[in-house]
Parts: structure tokens; sequence; C-alpha cells
């Protein structure tokens, strides 16, 4: 028998950075955890004590759909650099979840998203999953690998349905100026193409920087955040966008009614309220990241930013396997090889809690150098 498979998926294959290890996920007996994208300090400690104070029968019904109160919440959490409402706002089960839906509103099979590379790799599939071909702008070792939004203008035709900017960059940690963000998108209005802002790692940078700061002026753009990353709630499994109302109604199509489950809702509204605790890590993250690339001899580190917790860092050896490198020395961090346009001789390194270990190891691996 012969199942009615979508034609297109019978050659594809869903790329992502990551691996099938357990390692990754449970930090590994006697490891440094480099690897995935949370935050290395944890998350609030308000939650900490507020979970003593959550309603285990909540969990017997449906959330509080439409979720008004938490969409109330992050209106009040941008107040100072937006003015959203709820209707500006979409949830999501983790930022991914919302860049499918989006992927869904705009990719038929054939037609074209545009972005950058090296950057999130699991969009780019999720592009191809849905028909789509993804085209892009190579970052280069000639800039370090610095965003140039010319020379991703210079690639926009009327072909391409959305271009996708993820900012911070994921996998170098380099933050994208705002006004370059707004010439984007901007030029992409002209053309009639929906620019995508990935600020999954947005809340490490000051709220005026956000692309959310300039959404209600362009109905072209939409940014999509997730509370996985600087708010320290991977577990929880929640992201949101923020858009103007023509963008949000095409994604009210597609959205599912319950997708952000009790707990995660009581977490998320818990994490807003301390904003302390982000202070706190991006003071934390700045020190540690400015000790780890203060050291860094023969390794070179690509464009990134100190308050960024992750970021690229590539051996100057093509054939050097950097990634095996540090797994040889007890370090965790993600494969260059899973980011378009990076080799198996550079790796991502997510910031750990203290810098002595990993320097240790990045002193021993440039001995060989």
């Amino acid at each position: 028998m012969e199942l009615k498979f979508r034609d297109h998926l019978k050659g594809y294959s869903r790329a992502t950075y990551v691996k099938d290890d357990d390692k990754a996920y449970t930090g590994g007996s006697g490891f440094i955890d480099c690897a995935l994208g949370i935050n290395p300090f944890g998350c609030s400690p308000l939650l900490k004590e507020a979970l003593e104070s959550f309603d285990i029968t909540r969990l017997n019904k449906y959330p509080d759909f439409p979720y008004r109160e938490l969409k109330k919440d992050l209106a009040s959490y941008w107040r100072d650099v937006a003015e959203i409402n709820a209707d500006n706002i979409r949830l999501g089960c983790g930022s991914m979840d919302i860049l499918e839906r989006l992927n869904k509103i705009f990719i038929d099979r054939g037609t074209k998203a545009l972005g950058y590379c090296p950057q999130f790799t699991d969009y780019m599939t999720d592009v191809e999953g849905c028909g789509g071909v993804f085209e892009y702008a190579a970052l280069g070792p000639e800039k370090n690998y610095r965003f140039d939004g010319e020379e991703l203008l210079s690639k926009l035709d009327d072909g391409h349905r959305l271009i996708y900017i993820d900012n911070p960059n994921n996998p170098t940690g380099q933050v994208i100026p705002l006004l370059e963000i707004q010439h984007v998108v901007e030029e992409a209005a002209k053309k009639g193409v929906c620019v995508v802002v990935d600020e999954a790692y947005g809340d490490y940078i000051g709220k005026e920087e956000s692309a959310i700061s300039i959404v209600m002026e362009h109905r072209n753009l939409a940014v999509v955040r997730s509370f996985s990353k600087g708010f320290g709630l991977a577990g929880a499994r929640v992201g949101y966008m923020v858009t103007g109302r023509l963008i949000a109604d095409y994604y009210s199509k597609v959205e599912p009614l319950f997708i952000v489950s009790t707990f995660g809702q009581f977490a998320v509204q818990i994490a807003l309220k301390d904003e302390g605790f982000l202070r706190d890590s991006i003071r934390r993250i700045r020190d540690t990241k400015r000790r780890i690339l203060d050291t860094l001899k023969g390794i070179r580190a690509l464009e990134t930013d100190p308050r960024v917790p992750i970021m690229t860092l590539q051996h100057p050896s093509k054939n050097v396997d950097l990634y095996e490198k540090f797994q040889k020395h007890g370090v965790l961090t993600e494969a260059g090889e899973g980011f378009v346009e990076l080799g198996k001789n550079s790796v991502r390194l997510r910031v750990p809690i203290g810098a002595e270990g990993i320097i240790k190891v990045i002193k021993k691996i440039e001995e060989g150098i």
C-alpha cells in the first residue's frame, strides 16, 4: 500500500542543529553545558516562590482562552515603547510554533522566503517543509559574519512572500541595529513582502532596540518572541507574536484555541513581573562572556554582542572538528555544521554559569594551533 503523502515531502528531510544526544538535555555527567540556548541562571526566584500558590485543580480545566489577562500583561510590559493591545498579540507553544503558523499563511508550494545565513536552521527547513524555497544572503568572513541589510535587500524580488530575520542572531549572538531592521521593513513593504523578526533572544537587549517598538508603524512587520531564553522558561513552552491587525487577523485563521497550557500561562505572568531578574542575568552573562572573549587567541569569535549568551567560535583550520574538540575536553556545544554557511571548525557556545572552566578548555584547544 502506498499512502498519499504530500509530494514535496518525499525527498525532504528536516534539518536542525539540535542533536539527538541525551547529554545536550541533561548536561551530561561531568560536562560543562554550553549547548542549548537557555538562561544559564535559571528562572525568576519569584516563580519559585509562587509555585506553592498554584492551584493544581486548574490542570483539570482548559486554559483561559482567549488569554485576555496574559495579553493584557504583555501589552503592559511593552507600554514604554509601544502602544499595543490584545488584538496585536498572538500566542504559541514557543516561538517556533508561531513561526510555523506564519509559514502556513504565507508559504505555498514553490513560493519563496528570503533570509540570511547563518541563522536559525529550523525556520529555514520549515519553509521547505511547507513546499517553499528558502533563499538567503550569505554572511562571510570578510566582515566577520556581520549582518548587511543592503546585501539582503539586493536579493529581494517580487517573488518573495516574506523575509525572515533573527535578531539577536542565532548562532553568532550579534545584534542588528533597529534602524537597519526598519530600513529592510520599509523596502520590503514596497514589494508587498512581510518581514518576520524572530527575537527569541530579544530579552537580552533593551526594549527600545526591539522591532516591537516600531511594529505599529508597519503593516508588513511581525515580531516573534519566546519565554524560553531570557526568562528561563524553556520547559513552559510559551511564545508570542506582536503585529498589526492585518497579519494578526490572518494568523487567527490558523491559530489553535488552547495553545498555551494553564501552567505556562501562570509561569510567564509571574516572570513578567521580575525584570530585575533579566537585568541581573544580562549583567552576569556580559561579564562572563567578555572574560571568555578576552581569552581568545588562536580561536576567533564571530561578530557578537556581549549581552547575548550565545556566540560562534571558529578554529583557524577548516579541517578541525571544533565540536569534537570541545566534547573531548568535557564541554557540550552546538556543532557549526548544523548552521548553513558554517563548517565543522565552528561551534555555537552558550555562556555557562562561570567562565573559569570554559577558559581552561579553550586554552588547551588553542595549544594545538
